[in-house]
């Protein structure tokens, strides 16, 4: 994935005197040269190789196609570069960029379909499923994922970023702007439906 372009004089583009192994830098470490701008290329990049798979696996699951994934992904890290020197730090980054990406998969559905209604289930989405390296067309992946496609998108979002993600309910509350109380339910009602479609599947 290219850097998105941005206007950056030649001062701002002198190469730092040291030289710096963000690969080696922790988050919070990383988010610091977000400030700078004759670092902010070079941390922008290494955003790029730690999430870049992270939120094309989480957007897919979203919404299914890989097609759709890929441009929602280009999308998100457009959006993260026009935004990365305004990023604090009063979030986790992997939430902040999660958040972008929910937004933007939100974003590219309304797009496609202006009356969707995300309360309610959206099982044709199941008819978009492709056979690939990612889906095996007889394995428990693929089944999943047809299962998902009857999740109300709500559900699912809590779904998807509790059981692949491995957030915490706090994150997630922080994320979506829902109480814990209110995940929880959700979740525990995604994965009874979950477990009954996989169960006819058998």
């Amino acid at each position: 994935m290219s850097i998105p372009k941005k206007n950056i004089s030649d001062q701002e583009m002198r190469k730092p005197e040291v030289s710096i192994n963000f690969q080696r830098l922790d988050e919070n470490q990383l988010v610091a040269y977000f400030q700078k701008p004759s670092h902010v290329e070079d941390a922008f990049r290494e955003v790029i190789r730690r999430f870049q798979e992270k939120v094309y696996f989480y957007v897919r699951n979203m919404l299914v196609s890989h097609d759709d994934a890929n441009d929602v992904t280009q999308n998100t890290f457009i959006k993260i570069w026009q935004n990365l020197s305004t990023f604090r730090g009063d979030s986790k980054l992997s939430t902040w960029i999660l958040r972008i990406a929910s937004n933007e998969a939100i974003s590219h559905l309304r797009k496609r379909k202006l009356t969707i209604d995300f309360d309610e289930a959206q099982p044709e989405l199941a008819d978009q499923l492709i056979q690939d390296d990612y889906l095996s067309a007889q394995g428990v992946e693929l089944k999943l994922a047809k299962a998902m496609c009857y999740l109300p998108y709500k559900q699912k979002l809590v779904f998807v970023l509790r059981y692949f993600e491995d957030l915490s309910y706090e994150e997630i509350a922080e994320l979506t702007q829902t109480t814990v109380g209110a995940l929880k339910s959700s979740y525990h009602h995604a994965v009874k439906k979950i477990e009954i479609y996989l169960d006819v599947l058998r």
